[in-house]
C-alpha cells in the first residue's frame, strides 16, 4: 500500500488490486470506481459495541480495490493535520478516540478508558483507542501538532484535552493539580496528563472539548442577545 499526504488534512491511499483499508464513516473524500465500499465489523461484536459505547460508529467502512488498482482519499471533519503512523508487527500506538481516520487491514485496535475525573474536569475523553501493527494508521489532530520525544530522563505534563496520541511504550497517568491558585485564578484545569518513559507524545493545539464549549457559549450568547 502506498499513500500520499496532500496538504495538511487529506491523505490519498493507493491500493493494488485486492488491497484493503478500513476507515471511520463520514471521513471519505473521494475514490476510484474500482474501489468497493462495504460496512465491516472490525474486531468483532465486542469491539463494535465498545466503539458504539464510546460515541463512535459501531461499524467501520472497508475499501477494497477490485478489478484493478485504485485510490481512496480521507480527511478529518475539523481543520487540522492528518498524521501517518507506521506500526511494525506488535507495535502499539494510542490515540484520542475521535482522531481515527483510516488504517490498513492488518491493523487491529481496541478501546481503553481513562479516569472519569480526567474526562469531566480535564477535558479528555473517557475513551482512547489502541492500535496494534503491522500496518499504517492515519489520525487527525485538530489545529497544529507538536511532537515530543521522551528519552526517559524527565516526565512531561500536558492538558488532557490536547492529547492527540502517544506510543504505548510511554507511561501515562492523570494527576491532580494541587496548586489551587492555578485552578481558580489562571483558569487551568484541575487535572494534568503526565507522560514518562521513552517514546513519542503528540499534542494538538486545539482541544475538541474546549472548542465545543466555546461554540456552545457563543451560541448561548447570541440567543440571549436576540431575546
Amino acid at each position: 500500500m502506498e499513500y500520499k499526504l496532500e496538504g495538511r488534512q487529506l491523505v490519498s491511499i493507493h491500493l493494488k488490486e485486492g488491497e484493503k483499508v478500513f476507515a471511520d464513516p463520514g471521513k471519505l473524500v473521494g475514490k476510484s470506481s474500482t474501489v468497493i465500499m462495504n460496512p465491516t465489523m472490525v474486531g468483532g461484536i465486542v469491539n463494535s459495541l465498545e466503539r458504539k459505547f464510546a460515541g463512535n460508529a459501531a461499524l467501520l467502512t472497508e475499501f477494497e480495490a477490485k478489478d484493478g488498482p485504485g485510490v481512496v482519499s480521507f480527511a478529518g471533519v475539523l481543520p487540522g493535520k492528518t498524521l501517518g503512523i507506521e506500526l511494525k508487527e506488535g507495535e502499539e500506538f494510542i490515540a484520542e478516540h475521535y482522531a481515527f481516520l483510516a488504517a490498513e487491514s492488518g491493523v487491529t485496535f481496541t478501546i481503553q478508558t481513562v479516569s472519569m475525573g480526567a474526562a469531566f474536569f480535564g477535558g479528555a475523553g473517557l475513551i482512547l483507542q489502541k492500535f496494534v501493527g503491522p500496518g499504517m494508521v492515519f489520525i487527525q489532530a485538530v489545529g497544529d501538532v507538536v511532537v515530543y520525544d521522551l528519552d526517559g530522563t524527565h516526565s512531561f505534563d500536558a492538558d488532557p484535552g490536547h492529547i492527540a496520541g502517544y506510543d504505548a511504550s510511554v507511561n501515562f497517568k492523570i494527576k491532580f493539580i494541587d496548586n489551587v491558585k492555578s485552578v481558580l485564578f489562571a483558569k487551568e484545569g484541575i487535572f494534568l496528563a503526565t507522560f514518562s518513559g521513552t517514546g513519542r507524545v503528540m499534542l494538538h493545539s486545539v482541544s475538541r472539548f474546549k472548542l465545543t464549549l466555546e461554540v456552545y457559549r457563543e451560541g448561548q450568547s447570541e440567543t440571549k442577545g436576540k431575546q
